[in-house]
C-alpha cells in the first residue's frame, strides 16, 4: 500500500519541504526519475515518504500515520516484548554471547562487541514466528489479499509490505511499528525499542535457554546453506546436461 501523491504534496507544504521533483529528489537521496514515476503513476512509495520524514527530522512512523492507509502507526505503541527483543538476535550474536559465557577468557577476547543491525537474515521470519499466537500467516494472506506462496516469497526474501507487517502486528497484539522495523524500513529508535533492549533480553536468558536460542538459529542457518548448496549443484548439472 502507498500513499496518495495528492496527500505527500500537502503533507509536503505543512513540513516545509520543497515540492519540486529536482531539489525534493536531491533533499531525499534518491533519483529524480523515480520520484516523478511516483507522483505520475498517483501514488508515493513508503520508502520515500520515509526518507521525507527523516529529511523533515520527524519520525517516520508518526508521519505514516498522518496518512489513513497507516493510521494505526499514529496511534498509542505497545512496548516490545522480549520475543520480539530476542527474534533479532542473529546466530553470531547468540554465539558470541554463549561463548562469553561460558568462558571469562572468551568473553575478554570478544570484548563488546556490537550486535548485527536489523534487519538481517532470517529477521522478517523470526519475528513472524515470534509474534504467532497461531495461524498468523493464515491471517495475513486472507486479511493482506496476498497468495500464501506469495506471502511465502517475501519471508524468502526477508522482506514483509508495510501493510502487511500492520496487519500481522495488530492479529498478534504488538506494536505495529515492529514489523515496518525487521523490514528495515525505519530503526529501533524511530521504532520505539529501548536503548541495548536485545542485549538485555539475551543477558536474561538462562542457560538452557540460550542454548536452545543458539539451536534454532543454527538449524536456520543449516538450511539455508543447504538450499544454496543444492541449487547451485542443481545449477552445475543444468549446465553440464546442456554441454
Amino acid at each position: 500500500m502507498s500513499i496518495s501523491a495528492r496527500s505527500f504534496s500537502d503533507w509536503l507544504a505543512t513540513a516545509g519541504l520543497p515540492d519540486g521533483a529536482s531539489q525534493l529528489s536531491k533533499l531525499l537521496g534518491m533519483k529524480r526519475t523515480t520520484l516523478h514515476n511516483q507522483r505520475i503513476r498517483g501514488r508515493i512509495a513508503v520508502p520515500t515518504v520515509i526518507a521525507a520524514s527523516r529529511a523533515a527530522r520527524l519520525n517516520p512512523l508518526d508521519v505514516l500515520g498522518s496518512f489513513e492507509p497507516y493510521a494505526a502507526l499514529g496511534q498509542e505503541r505497545k512496548p516490545v516484548t522480549d520475543a520480539e527483543l530476542l527474534s533479532q538476535v542473529s546466530y553470531v550474536d547468540a554465539l558470541v554471547h554463549l561463548m562469553s559465557r561460558i568462558r571469562a577468557d572468551f568473553a575478554q577476547a570478544l570484548g563488546v562487541v556490537p550486535m548485527e543491525a536489523i534487519p538481517f537474515a532470517g529477521s522478517v521470519r523470526n519475528w513472524l514466528d515470534a509474534i504467532d499466537p497461531g495461524g498468523i500467516r493464515q491471517h495475513v494472506s486472507e486479511h493482506g489479499g496476498i497468495a500464501p506462496s506469495n506471502l511465502s516469497a517475501q519471508l524468502a526474501e526477508n522482506r514483509l509490505d508495510p501493510e502487511l507487517a500492520i496487519i500481522a502486528s495488530r492479529f498478534a497484539g504488538v506494536s505495529s511499528a515492529s514489523g515496518l522495523l525487521v523490514s528495515g524500513l525505519v530503526t529501533e529508535q524511530e521504532a520505539g525499542w529501548p536503548m541495548y533492549g536485545r542485549e538485555n533480553a539475551l543477558s536474561e536468558l538462562g542457560d538452557v535457554e540460550l542454548i536452545d536460542l543458539v539451536s534454532s538459529r543454527l538449524e536456520f542457518l543449516r538450511r539455508e546453506t543447504k538450499k544454496k548448496v543444492d541449487d547451485e549443484s542443481a545449477a552445475v548439472n543444468y549446465l553440464e546436461t546442456l554441454g
